[in-house]
C-alpha cells in the first residue's frame, strides 16, 4: 500500500472523529469549539504562519461558513484548522476566527 493512500485513509479517520464545527442555535449559527485564532499572535501578526511544514499567509477576509462547507483538518494552539468539505485541496484552508460566530480566516499557501 503506498504512502499516499495510508495518509489519505489517515486524514479521512482524522476528520470522521471530530463532530460539527457549528451548530444551529435558535436562528444563529455558532461554533462549537470554544478556542479561536482571534487572541493568538500568529493570527494577529499577519506574518506567515506554518501548517503541516508549509508556510500560509491570510488570504482576504474572515467568511461566515455553513455547516456543510468545511471539513477538519488539524488544530494549532487548539485552534481547528479546516479544509473545503469533500475535498483534500490544502491550497486554501480556514482557521476559526471566532468563538461567537461560524467565522473562518482563509489562508493561502506561500509559493
Amino acid at each position: 500500500m503506498s504512502v499516499a493512500i495510508i495518509a489519505l485513509a489517515l486524514a479521512a479517520a482524522a476528520a470522521e472523529e471530530h463532530g460539527p464545527y457549528c451548530e444551529v442555535q435558535g436562528d444563529k449559527l455558532v461554533p462549537t469549539g470554544q478556542v479561536s485564532a482571534e487572541k493568538m499572535d500568529w493570527y494577529n501578526s499577519d506574518k506567515p504562519v506554518v501548517f503541516s511544514k508549509k508556510k500560509y499567509i491570510k488570504y482576504g477576509m474572515p467568511q461566515i461558513m455553513g455547516i456543510d462547507d468545511l471539513q477538519y483538518w488539524q488544530t494549532k494552539d487548539k485552534v481547528p484548522v479546516m479544509l473545503k468539505a469533500g475535498g483534500n485541496y490544502r491550497d486554501i484552508i480556514y482557521v476559526q476566527s471566532s468563538t461567537t460566530l461560524c467565522e473562518f480566516q482563509p489562508y493561502r499557501i506561500v509559493k
